[in-house]
């Protein structure tokens, strides 16, 4: 009897009398990295050791990862000699996996026991009861994105081979397999139309569609039950009077021979379209653009093979990326997903930066820096690209409920993207026009969560633009933000505003819930994470806030003003006056940020420029008056209260 090799929940090997063995965890990683290779390009030649390295410890430091690799190497050997067999082969150039000498879960998900289509299914089920490497440890960033590609996987198997298994479905016992399938799918994608459907038809034959709708209720309200948001009744009994009132053009039928029909496939909606557009930036010379361009392209032909997305040609991509609007290319043409490139050189560290983008929530849902030096690129660059293929379509996976949210109420999206681009602009015409896209965009589609999380932004943007304290617009910025969560309680954005209304609000604690929520939902989400840095920093954890717009940045470099904004206020409240003004010059309009210049200003000592300052404010809000802001201005801890004012006062006001 061979080892075995158990990824599935716990990493770990197994011997032949059933009990576990000791092995490098690092080494059964990387077999199981290399065995996925292999199975997935038909390949069974050497890994480079630098690139296994890379894969397992995420570091720049070249002889710090190689250096951690000989003594992986080392370990393993020992250990394949007590056991008196080869799991892996090193030479002095690359790793091998030897698939031969063990037996294991990976490889039985790719063809699983079963001659028939619900054998097989039975099979993928037991092996998916548990996540692949959740026991996992000790994960990089490369470690951490290859797994959730690999479950992404295994979910599009399992998606696969439940519409295969489907017809074929005959017995309560089959019907019971069918539920089971569906609702491991269900717990990773709980929106999708056709898993509800699947299992409402299940539960049905069992006599049981009540258990069904409570486990969609409970499903649907699972984020909410993390976090007490005070939602508006009105809204969610409105949400539940739709659900109640559906109808399902098919029951599930038990004939008297006790066979269970069980309907047949679903037909699909249109594929989400992606784009990728060729990169810009920097004014590289040499080969290096024309390489990265190619980088580029063999990610869309790779991405050309799969079935989950539709990509946009090249050509295509290449003028959208050069129109003076891509919003109305992108709306015109129905896109869902946008892969933006761009050339980087930090120190002489050439580099390309991607981020996927759905430009419907103007949601950053995936960024990554990918080292472009020349060695690196030329040896490595089918590497990149497969990865980068692999993450973009399974983050595509992850957002198909959102699209089909856009795609479904095109005239609302229309409305909804026309707001969006006004509500970018702090200033109150701006911010009055946005919102009246956003209220045209709900006459289309009364629940069309983005749009009510963008009608709730508009209210946050001109309370803080009028400083008037006016805790009406706060009030309308909560409901609406109430509104946006009951509507699509998976949408970060409804979170994000909540937020930001409960901070202004005076509720710091649930503001910054509320936003740890948010960065939970959607890791990649720039704005989101701006929101919490500057939530962060009215309770009194500048450093914290520093750090969290630093992150926003980076996933954002041509960032909007608010960025910019709040990490200025981190500055401030951290004493760096200098700083603080640093980031407010580079401001786009720096009018907003008037009075936190002037405050800069006075403490450093400039009197002249913070009169300067003082004087402005006044001109565009002549009542101003310190005191009653700060009143409405909340800040956890009293020192912060009393800089800001001590500021405001040497400054004239």
């Amino acid at each position: 009897m061979k080892l075995r090799l158990e990824s599935f929940g716990e990493l770990r090997l197994i011997d032949p009398a059933g009990k576990p063995a000791a092995f490098p965890e690092k080494g059964l990683l990387a077999i199981c990295y290399l065995l996925d290779r292999d199975l997935r390009e038909g390949a069974e030649s050497e890994y480079p050791r630098s690139a296994l390295a890379r894969f397992l410890w995420d570091s720049h430091d070249n002889s710090d990862i190689m250096a951690n690799l000989r003594k992986t190497i080392s370990r393993v050997q020992a250990r394949q000699t007590q056991l008196g067999t080869e799991l892996l082969i090193f030479t002095a150039t690359g790793v091998q996996v030897r698939p031969d000498a063990f037996a294991g879960d990976f490889s039985e998900l790719v063809q699983p026991d079963g001659n028939d289509a619900l054998g097989k299914l039975r099979r993928l089920v037991t092996i998916l009861r548990q996540d692949f490497l959740a026991g996992l440890t000790d994960q990089s960033i490369g470690t951490r994105q290859w797994i959730a590609a690999q479950r992404d996987r295994h979910m599009a198997v399992l998606v696969d081979a439940l519409k295969t298994a489907l017809p074929a479905a005959r017995s309560r016992e089959d019907v019971s397999l069918i539920k089971e399938a569906a609702l491991r799918i269900f717990r990773e994608a709980p929106d999708d139309e056709n898993i509800r459907r699947i299992l409402l038809e299940a539960y049905e034959s069992e006599g049981q569609l009540e258990k069904a709708r409570r486990l969609f209720e409970t499903s649907k309200h699972q984020l909410e039950s993390k976090f007490d948001i005070g939602l508006d009744v009105q809204a969610l009994a409105e949400v539940r009077k739709i659900f109640a009132g559906g109808q399902f053009a098919q029951s599930v039928a038990v004939p008297l021979d006790g066979s269970v029909r069980v309907p047949g496939p679903l037909p699909l909606g249109p594929l989400p379209r992606l784009v990728l557009l060729p990169p810009g930036g920097t004014d590289a010379g040499g080969a290096l653009p024309m390489l990265s361009e190619a980088l580029i392209e063999d990610v869309t032909i790779g991405l050309c093979a799969l079935n989950t997305v539709s990509v946009v040609a090249p050509h295509t991509a290449a003028r959208i990326a050069r129109n003076a609007d891509r919003t109305e290319l992108i709306l015109r043409h129905s896109i869902s997903y946008v892969l933006d490139t761009r050339l980087t050189d930090r120190s002489g560290n050439p580099a390309l930066f991607v981020q996927l983008i759905h430009p419907g929530s103007d949601e950053v849902i995936w960024a990554e820096r990918f080292s472009l030096e020349k060695y690196e690129l030329i040896s490595h660059r089918r590497d990149i690209a497969r990865r980068i293929a692999r993450e973009l379509a399974g983050q595509v996976r992850r957002h198909e409920t959102m699209r089909d949210s856009f795609e479904g109420n095109s005239a609302a999206y229309h409305s909804y993207l026309l707001g969006l681009r006004d509500i970018k602009r702090l200033a109150l015409p701006d911010v009055r026009r946005s919102r009246k896209a956003f209220r045209e965009a709900l006459q289309h589609s009364a629940h069309f969560a983005p749009a009510l999380s963008g009608l709730s932004r508009t209210f946050l943007v001109e309370w803080l633009l009028t400083a008037r304290g006016d805790r009406e617009l706060l009030g309308l910025a909560e409901d609406y933000a109430n509104r946006a969560i009951v509507a699509d309680p998976s949408l970060a954005a409804g979170f994000r505003e909540l937020g930001v209304a409960k901070l202004y609000l005076g509720d710091l604690d649930e503001s910054v819930l509320a936003l740890k929520l948010a960065e939970e939902l959607s890791p990649h989400y720039a704005d989101g994470i701006a929101s919490y840095a500057d939530t962060l920093v009215h309770a009194s954890r500048p450093a914290d806030a520093l750090a969290k717009i630093k992150r926003a940045i980076s996933l954002n470099p041509l960032c909007p003003t608010d960025y910019l904004w709040t990490a200025a206020g981190a500055n401030f409240a951290l004493g760096r006056y200098a700083e603080a003004l640093e980031q407010i010059s580079a401001m786009d309009d720096r009018t907003p940020a008037d009075r936190l210049s002037a405050a800069c200003w006075a403490m450093l000592g400039d009197m002249k420029n913070a009169h300067l300052y003082m004087r402005k404010v006044r001109e565009i809000y002549p009542d101003f008056d310190v005191d009653k802001w700060l009143s409405v201005v909340p800040f956890k801890e009293q020192w912060q209260k009393e800089q800001y004012r001590e500021a405001l006062r040497r400054a004239g006001f």
